[in-house]
């Protein structure tokens, strides 16, 4: 694996090439990047043939010190929500594959013995997914910026499948049953957050974490800041959710920092899908895929449903895309219908 690095010193700017293979390094500085890529191909060639020698060895470290510095640098800038799942993470790739294991010896052979291990204890593609994702990152920040290993051997292996996307969505009639059991609930932020949820798409720990500065009743839009993806979304809030707002201000006020101070509705939640006889598949993400379906039936382009959930890429909202096509049709038609 070649790379060339550009930096400056007395003599002007100068290029360095550098060529890893099984924890060995080949590195030469050059005047020209022409003369660097030259290098460096001739390099790689004596690499495979055995007969170069190499710059630096790499010492061998272990996965334990590498994910203890992983811990340390890289972890805490994720998101609370990440930093929780991949603590647990670490702990049990450590246990799987040692602690005291040379990453240089963390092979793809080894990779799929892991992927069978975590099939054994019930972990589902998604998780084993997730688990491979944050060992190859791991290898990306070794390789990147340690220098500690020369290759990911993460991605030379197969990942399982995951299952599609849920597509289950709530009929206008489940809306109401679930919206009256959430009416009928202890909880008193219960419906307000749910019918918030349908109305505008948001994820749950987007509502729980709304500030009351961000939803502003006289332009009618709500502003979520803490998104999965980081990006600010400003969501247009309608006559009915508004109403809903307002009445939740007037009985019980916005006080503190938040509109809805509770950190978990997650039992009232599933009390109320039980009251409102709706089965087990129905999860509180299912009010956002509620909301991008029924736009879709409404018309909404696929952009527009994208806009409003706050999707970046156009693939996570073609699932809705079987659910616009009346409106398809009318574009179409009108398309035909002035060409011909």
């Amino acid at each position: 694996m070649a790379s060339i690095d550009v930096y400056h010193n007395r003599n002007g700017k100068m290029f360095r090439a550098r060529v890893r293979r099984n924890g060995q390094i080949f590195t030469q500085v050059f005047p020209t990047r022409t003369d660097a890529k030259n290098w460096a191909k001739t390099q790689e060639g004596l690499v495979l043939a055995g007969r170069a020698t190499p710059s630096v060895k790499m010492p061998a470290y272990m996965l334990g010190e590498a994910f203890e510095r992983y811990c340390q640098e890289i972890l805490p800038r994720k998101k609370p929500s990440t930093r929780r799942p991949q603590r647990y993470q670490v702990t049990r790739l450590l246990t799987l594959l040692g602690s005291d294991t040379r990453l240089v010896d963390i092979t793809p052979a080894r990779i799929r013995i892991l992927i069978t291990e975590l099939e054994k204890t019930g972990a589902s593609p998604a998780t084993i997914v997730r688990y491979l994702a944050l060992l190859s990152h791991l290898f990306t920040i070794a390789i990147r910026d340690w220098e500690w290993v020369s290759t990911n051997p993460v991605k030379l292996v197969t990942k399982p499948k995951e299952p599609k996307g849920r597509e289950r969505y709530l009929s206008q009639e489940e809306i109401q049953q679930l919206l009256e059991a959430c009416k009928q609930s202890r909880n008193r932020v219960l419906y307000t957050i749910v019918f918030c949820a349908i109305s505008t798409g948001a994820r749950l720990g987007e509502l729980l974490s709304l500030s009351c500065q961000d939803v502003d009743l006289q332009r009618c839009v709500v502003i979520f800041r803490n998104t999965k993806n980081s990006d600010t979304r400003c969501v247009p809030l309608t006559t009915a959710a508004v109403a809903v707002v307002q009445d939740y201000e007037r009985t019980i006020g916005f006080a503190g920092e938040y509109v809805f101070p509770q950190k978990s509705i997650r039992k009232a939640w599933r009390t109320a899908v039980t009251r409102a006889g709706l089965g087990r598949d129905v999860v509180f993400h299912t009010t956002r895929h509620t909301c991008g379906s029924h736009l879709a039936m409404s018309g909404a382009s696929l952009l527009d449903i994208a806009t409003v959930l706050g999707h970046h890429s156009m693939s996570m909202v073609r699932r809705y895309s079987h659910l616009s096509q009346g409106h398809l049709a009318e574009v179409v038609e009108k398309m035909t219908q002035r060409l011909f």
